[in-house]
């Protein structure tokens, strides 16, 4: 590297360094340091005195100009714990990313792991309560990988995260919780590299590795426990490994997603990953919420006590939702939303399985929806029988067809070739049609006889807690694909028979997802009403039949509220006046045009809700942009969105999102362009939110459950 950028630098690192480097610019807030440092008359090395925030104030400006070039390095080692909060990391961090060359690093060391804090309270307290009071009441900034991802997608440049793990021998807190971050900017991929499970590896699985470092060809060794933090066979320390990799050019790293999990690429650079790829929910722990509760509670005594006032005896702070939460709380959280999405579907009965009567009072437990996942299968088992029967009509055994040959076969609508290709994406990867290097597709085999799917339908609409009326529409839909295909029927007249637009809409909102994943989202209004300034700001966009706005109210209670209904409809906002009455106020708002412009307030919002809406969007990265100008500081975003491509949505209802004549594609600016797909997966949409400056903090329902079967997911995003 020829210079080098270092962030309170304190010395420790620039009498190892400065010898190796061109140059070297240091920075510390203690002017005795900066003193200090400047006295020494190091060639090539310059200290000043700035803050963190301060990378491009005038002091450190004028010590790079002088070096002549942009830094290849911004190094922040022990330091980000010391700051105040995430948004300032943010800041920190887009100014770091900003200042280095192409192809630099951006440093950030010494982290402290927020999905370690509470094993690490655990090793120092006796009970799991005095561990969680101790963890609630750290004052530093941790936070972890998809923290540090969201807060890098905000740079507008393109940025990968290597992970390394602590490898000193000692057995401490420093090399057990803590980790180094390396942000390479503006750099070529890493080299594609195989993936190797550590359990697989064989009994000297420390033999298979050194094997596999040894050999020509990128690797990656994924699945390797922590033996500092796990007792179990197989378990590595980040020194043994080191060891084991000792001069190769290979590294050690921590796992993404579980930090008591260990890897080993070689290349090292082969552990590079696009920030895409670590996109998730982060639950950093900033040290604003301890602060408060500690002071507020000192702060209140204080003037009870000169007031004359009898001081109780026990006082609480609640801190707010978004900025300023502390890990424990963002758990607790997120368990109360579940807990509270579970009720929901106990009270209703909405579960498509019996329950025992004494059950109505107590969250319904993952053993009463098992039924799902297989019920989902079905579902797809159904749609692909249906679509392979279809193909087989026009695409013969032996023969082979390109896209626009089937299309046309078909006699498809211009605006319904999107949905075609789709299918033939989908069936070729199910492996029920084959497209060969040039792109044409064939048969791979004799479609099999569907017989009647109509009990199986039936029975897995029922156990999603589908109404009969659900079963009809997939039913009559599957049967008419030729006519939809070609706009001889319209699925409208199918989903909407009798013409009543309201009552079939809302035949699909009180399914098992949606009954779980809006009383989810009422919870988290109520909390939010609950530590915020009354009244809380609401904004719905895409209101709709009023499915979420009536779990959100529900929720609020007599909680005071400001709250404005929009859908791009008039139909809509009308039909939720006559629901809601004068406790709303209602406009039109279309999320795929700038919402401020329209009218509605920038940072006027403490909460904005987008329930099954972002999809709709042409491109949800700008409207997510948008979204986020409505909100004040801290506010949150709370969307709910399918992340899975349900093969029978795509063969039926997928006729409701094909674009009008002359109108763009969905997706064509955001993460689905080009791929025909309506809905975001699981990483694609915390991205999105990420890039757009909302830091996911919740997501429901957890991975292990049943509930993800359906794939309807809640988030819950955080203003940065």
């Amino acid at each position: 590297m020829s210079v080098t950028f270092a962030l309170s630098s304190g010395g420790e690192l620039l009498h190892r360094l400065h010898s190796h480097l061109k140059g070297y610019v240091g920075t510390d807030i203690a002017e005795p340091v900066v003193a200090r440092l400047g006295t020494l008359g190091l060639p090539g090395v310059e200290v000043v005195r700035a803050a963190a925030h301060e990378i491009n104030g005038d002091a450190v400006r004028v010590a790079l100009a002088d070096l002549g070039e942009r830094p290849d390095c911004v190094l922040l080692n022990s330091v980000t714990q010391c700051f105040p909060s995430v948004e300032y990391l943010a800041a920190v961090l887009r100014d770091a990313i900003d200042a280095v060359a192409p192809g630099g690093v951006v440093i950030v060391g010494d982290v402290r792991h927020s999905g370690l804090l509470l094993e690490h309270c655990r090793s120092l307290e006796a009970t799991d309560a005095a561990a969680e009071s101790r963890a609630a009441a750290d004052t530093e900034l941790l936070f972890d990988p998809m923290t540090l991802a969201a807060v890098a997608a905000r740079s507008n440049r393109s940025v990968a995260v290597s992970l390394y793990a602590k490898t000193l021998t000692a057995d401490t807190e420093l090399t057990r919780y803590r980790f180094d971050a390396v942000l390479h900017v503006d750099a070529p991929a890493g080299p594609a590299a195989t993936v190797h499970a550590w359990d697989e590896l064989g009994p000297d699985r420390a033999g298979a590795l050194a094997a596999l470092v040894a050999g020509d060809d990128p690797v990656r060794v994924t699945g390797i426990p922590n033996g500092l933090l796990r007792s179990v066979p197989g378990a590595e320390s980040g020194a043994s490994l080191r060891a084991v990799v000792e001069g190769t050019d290979s590294a050690v790293f921590l796992d993404p997603a579980d930090p008591a999990l260990l890897q080993v690429a070689s290349p090292a650079e082969a552990a590079a990953l696009p920030v895409d790829a670590l996109a998730g929910v982060g639950r950093p722990h900033e040290p604003l919420g301890a602060f408060a509760r500690a002071r507020l509670v000192e702060v209140v005594r204080r003037e009870l006590r000169r007031a004359g006032l009898p001081i109780p005896g026990q006082l609480t702070t609640r801190v707010p939702d978004g900025a300023g939460r502390d890990a424990i709380s963002l758990a607790g959280s997120a368990a109360e939303a579940d807990r509270a999405g579970r009720l929901a579907l106990a009270r209703t009965g909405r579960t498509g399985a019996r329950l025992p009567a004494d059950r109505a009072a107590q969250p319904v437990p993952d053993t009463a929806l098992a039924h799902l996942p297989a019920a989902i299968r079905t579902f797809d088992e159904i749609a692909l029988r249906a679509l392979v029967a279809l193909m087989s009509g026009v695409l013969p055994q032996g023969g082979s067809r390109t896209a626009e040959e089937l299309v046309a076969a078909l006699g498809t609508a211009p605006r319904h070739a999107w949905i075609v290709r789709r299918w033939l994406e989908v069936l070729s990867a199910e492996g029920l049609v084959r497209r060969d290097p040039g792109g044409r597709y064939e048969a791979t085999a004799e479609p099999e006889r569907a017989g009647d799917d109509g009990d199986d339908l039936e029975r897995a609409c029922a156990a999603l807690g589908y109404p009969d009326e659900m079963a009809v529409f997939f039913r009559t839909a599957l049967a008419h694909l030729p006519e939809l295909l070609r706009d001889e029927i319209m699925a409208q007249a199918l989903l909407f028979p009798d013409g009543d637009l309201l009552t079939s809409l809302s035949k699909d909102q009180h399914n098992v997802s949606n009954t779980y994943l809006n009383a989810a989202l009422g919870h988290v209004l109520a909390r939010a009403a609950a530590t915020r300034a009354r009244p809380l700001r609401v904004v719905e966009l895409g209101g709709g039949a009023g499915g979420s706005t009536a779990a959100a109210l529900d929720g609020l209670g007599d909680a005071e509220v400001d709250y404005l209904f929009s859908d791009v409809s008039r139909f809509f906002t009308m039909a939720a006046e006559d629901r809601f009455g004068d406790r709303l106020r209602y406009a039109l708002l279309d999320i795929n045009a700038d919402l401020v412009a329209q009218g509605a307030e920038r940072g006027g919002a403490d909460v904005v809700i987008a329930a099954n809406v972002l999809h709709c969007a042409r491109n949800a990265g700008r409207s997510l942009r948008w979204l986020g100008e409505l909100l004040a500081p801290g506010g949150l975003v709370v969307v709910t969105e399918a992340i899975r491509e349900h093969y029978l949505v795509l063969a039926t209802m997928q006729f409701l999102m094909s674009p009008r004549e002359g109108q763009p594609d969905l997706g064509v600016g955001d993460r689905r362009g080009g791929t025909g797909r309506v809905f975001f997966t699981g990483r694609e949409l915390p991205a999105e939110l990420a890039e757009a400056g909302l830091r996911p903090i919740l997501e429901l329902p957890g991975a292990a459950s049943p509930l993800a079967a359906p794939a309807q997911h809640l988030f819950v995003a955080a203003k940065l």
